[in-house]
């Protein structure tokens, strides 16, 4: 088995306080964009569970993986102050990431609705609407609740060590913070869960996107609102379609490193540490492509005077639903 390295990453810790005050001013500059100029006034709650996503994972959290174990420690806020286990504060992680593919995911439900109640076809009933919505916090936290259970207790963990890891023990005695997992029958739940979730979200994301570009394209649509609004619904979906590419570095990086960590490859802790470093990177790069498909937005930034008849709604969560 490759030897473990236990060794804080200089190198990684500054990425992670460079990122994250990036992250912080990006997408604070983002939402002052989003309240102050844009059309709608409602919080942006994609870009609201990005922004808390990275501020935990760049200051509270910075997690330091354990190639070739399953696990890790961190070196944040949370962890050394105020000694919160790391496995709670990788059930957030798992969880937050949950909340920003589902709250995408149910931007481009609403505003598929938006634009089928124009044509009146593919209408959910008002009540089943009202069930999805109401219902959706209610997932991320099903989530970190069925995640706090793939792990073992914090006090059994030495037990662990000392069992399959007698080598490390010492090592690990002195890590202050750290979680290590095993596959178990949670393990295979929530890895069920996931890839049904992910399916589910894959499919609404092609069809809706499939499907309201068809409307676009219908005569039918373009006889009953003006070219403007027209013009406002197709910038409004071309700009959700690029929120939804970016956010592959939400999900590429956690599963590549499952990758990594069950193949044999060198260099494989620089692999698991560079793809925590893309990960944290996926709130900038959001917030960026936010602004550049995003007409006012652009507009402003250039320092542009756009035409009034142009003024194109933000492609973001809350916003494009109201289109």
């Amino acid at each position: 088995m490759t030897s473990i390295d236990f060794s804080v990453p200089a190198w990684l810790i500054i990425y992670y306080h460079s990122i994250g005050i990036i992250s912080f001013l990006l997408n604070s500059a983002t939402i002052y964009l989003i309240v102050f100029k844009s059309l709608f006034q409602e919080p942006e709650d994609f870009k609201i569970f990005c922004t808390i996503t990275d501020f935990h994972i760049t200051f509270l959290m910075q997690p330091i993986p354990l190639y070739p174990i399953l696990g890790g420690f961190c070196t944040g806020l949370l962890a050394i102050y105020l000694d919160v286990w790391a496995h709670y504060l990788m059930a957030f992680i798992v969880a937050a990431i949950v909340a920003q593919i589902e709250s995408l995911a149910f931007c481009f439900f609403k505003k598929h609705q938006t634009i089928g109640k124009l044509m009146n076809r593919h209408v959910f009933p008002e009540g089943l609407y009202d069930i999805v919505a109401w219902g959706l916090p209610m997932v991320p936290v099903t989530v970190f609740v069925l995640f706090l259970q793939t792990g073992m207790r914090r006090s059994e963990q030495m037990n662990y060590i000392n069992k399959n890891y007698p080598e490390y023990f010492n090592q690990f005695s002195t890590l202050p913070n750290f979680a290590v997992y095993e596959f178990n029958y949670w393990t295979f739940l929530l890895a069920i869960i996931a890839f049904s979730g992910g399916i589910g979200c894959g499919s609404l994301f092609i069809f809706t996107t499939i499907d309201m570009f068809k409307f676009l394209q219908s005569t039918q649509l373009k006889r009953r609102i003006s070219a403007i609004h027209l013009k406002r619904h197709r910038a409004a979906i071309k700009s959700l379609v690029a929120q939804f590419v970016t956010s592959s570095l939400c999900l590429a990086p956690p599963f590549l490193y499952a990758v990594v960590i069950m193949s044999s490859i060198n260099h494989a802790q620089l692999i698991v540490q560079g793809l925590l470093a893309i990960f944290s990177l996926h709130s900038s790069v959001n917030a960026v492509v936010l602004v550049i498909t995003t007409p006012p937005y652009r507009k402003f930034v250039l320092r542009e005077h756009p035409k009034r008849n142009l003024i194109v709604a933000p492609a973001s969560v809350s916003h494009l639903s109201g289109i």
